[in-house]
């Protein structure tokens, strides 16, 4: 009876140990590793002909957005004229992928072009200590002809599904006449209390926006490193997958590297 209460408890604390290694991520270049080799295929990542006729329009991009250790391949596609724009993030936890269920549009927020833009990839990450989360700001702008643009505050974070939030936006308008700029700012209508029109708001409140709606949280600017889809394929082909997986994750992890946060 000694000997199989000692045998159970040798079973128990494998058992207890081999749980607690399956639950933690594996190591960056082993997820890479993963990521490159389950890129195509039925049940793979990457946008394959065959499904999408437009799948050059798509960009690819590794990131931990919830600072969790299991990387996410993030694919946004190209839309802004059509309204065809799409958003989806899948992660890799417990040797598999998860999609995260599309996206999570807070309020009426509308789904975001996060490939629009100068300074596309360029975003600025806060670390909210309220709630222990990492959210990505970024500026979607569409134009509307040469002299008139919409730019669209977005915010975004990783909860179970992607979250995209809208915070406000602002009108611009280049005169063709004298050269002069009108430029307005405003809270999308669903974020007031107005039900006909977006309540307009003054220029130092637009840019405090996100401090209003993250307060106590710490900033800093950084990027992601987006892959074209053409460039992907030709990777995927060749076998250099991994070196272009690994030098998007790198940029995106050494921009967003903050202190430990407790």
């Amino acid at each position: 009876m000694m000997v199989l209460k000692r045998l159970y408890v040798l079973l128990l604390a494998a058992w207890l140990c081999a749980g607690v290694v399956s639950a933690a991520p594996l190591q960056v270049q082993e997820q890479l590793d993963i990521m490159a080799r389950t890129a195509n295929g039925e049940k793979g990542w990457f946008v394959q002909p065959a499904q999408d006729k437009e799948w050059n329009k798509w960009h690819y991009a590794v990131t931990d957005l919830n600072h969790d250790g299991n990387l996410e391949i993030l694919l946004a596609k190209e839309g802004s004229f059509d309204g065809t724009q799409e958003l989806r993030c899948e992660e890799f936890n417990e040797g598999k992928w998860t999609c995260h269920g599309g996206i999570h549009l807070v309020g009426g927020s509308h789904m975001p072009e996060i490939l629009t833009g100068e300074e596309t990839g360029q975003f600025t990450v806060l670390y909210d200590a309220r709630e222990k989360r990492y959210v990505y700001l970024f500026t979607e702008t569409i134009m509307h002809g040469e002299f008139e643009a919409v730019h669209t505050r977005y915010a975004v974070w990783l909860n179970g599904v992607l979250q995209v939030e809208e915070l406000g936006y602002s009108t611009w308008q280049l005169s063709g006449y004298d050269g002069s700029v009108k430029q307005y700012y405003y809270l999308p209508r669903w974020r007031t209390a107005e039900t006909e029109s977006a309540q307009r708001i003054s220029a130092d409140r637009y840019a405090q926006l996100a401090r209003e709606r993250f307060p106590d949280s710490v900033e800093q600017t950084a990027q992601i490193k987006w892959i074209k889809a053409g460039a992907l394929w030709y990777a995927l082909k060749s076998g250099k997958a991994y070196k272009e997986l690994n030098d998007s994750f790198n940029v995106f992890a050494q921009s967003t590297a903050m202190e430990a946060k407790t």
